[in-house]
């Protein structure tokens, strides 16, 4: 309020000595336009035009400000032509607001982030924020001599229980044995260099057995699944690096006869 009662005291004191009354009335129509842009882009502002339209609001709030700076330094020609700018900047502000909420397909994501405004998202921990319809990929895959799994398993180093996070690629596993129900697998648990080999045998059989389970728990016959622990018998990779000793320590899916 104090910033508008300054603008009218520099311009009314300088067109009151200098023009005639006519031009004051200008000048008095000029601040007009200038509190009804402020008090717009203001109520845009509260309306989630930040959040909608941010670029679009910054440009002409600032737009408005080198406006009031113009005014201020007495240059209202300047101020005029800068005022022209930010309405041009303003213009289709609210509707950007309005269709900012608007959600065509009722999925949550507006139309404004919706990537996909006539198909709901598919919520499955995938791209969620996209607003289409989608699958997971998959994290595993059957070849001629084996199930590929795209992400290893994960263990407690303890008790060689299956982690949590291993749930999704073991699912991936089961989903491939459904569907190609003459597929028999031989499950392989390895691991690296660093632990005695009779240890690593007894480690290697827990897991493979715990990977057993894990798939007839999901539906997958025990019959068409064998068991061999190899301790680390059969190395993939160094194990002079981390790197190596990690792809080393692994879970194989083999198809057998």
């Amino acid at each position: 309020m104090k910033r508008a009662r300054t603008l009218w005291a520099l311009l009314g004191a300088s067109l009151f000595v200098t023009t005639p009354r006519s031009a004051l009335a200008e000048g008095q129509d000029l601040l007009h336009e200038i509190q009804a842009l402020d008090a717009y882009l203001n109520k845009a502002h509260m309306a989630a035009g930040a959040r909608c339209a941010p670029e679009a609001l910054a440009a002409a709030q600032i737009c408005l400000s080198r406006v009031k700076e113009e005014l201020e330094e007495g240059d209202r020609w300047e101020a005029e032509d800068l005022l022209a700018t930010c309405q041009r900047l303003s213009q289709g502000l609210w509707d950007r607001i309005l269709l900012c909420g608007q959600d065509t397909d009722e999925d949550g994501i507006p139309d404004s982030r919706d990537q996909c405004t006539n198909q709901p998202e598919t919520y499955n921990s995938y791209r969620d924020e996209d607003g289409c319809p989608d699958r997971v990929p998959s994290r595993a895959l059957l070849t001629p001599d084996k199930i590929e799994i795209l992400e290893p398993l994960a263990f407690d180093e303890g008790t060689q229980a299956l982690l949590r996070e291993s749930e999704p690629v073991l699912a991936d596993v089961a989903r491939i044995l459904s569907e190609n129900p003459s597929v028999r697998i031989r499950i392989e648990a390895h691991l690296d260099g660093s632990t005695d080999p009779e240890a690593a045998f007894a480690i290697c059989s827990r897991r493979a057995e715990n990977v057993k389970d894990a798939l007839s728990a999901l539906g997958v016959d025990a019959a068409r699944m064998e068991t061999a622990p190899k301790g680390s018998a059969e190395p993939i990779a160094s194990n002079d690096s981390p790197w190596g000793r990690k792809v080393n320590r692994r879970i194989e899916f083999v198809r057998i006869p």
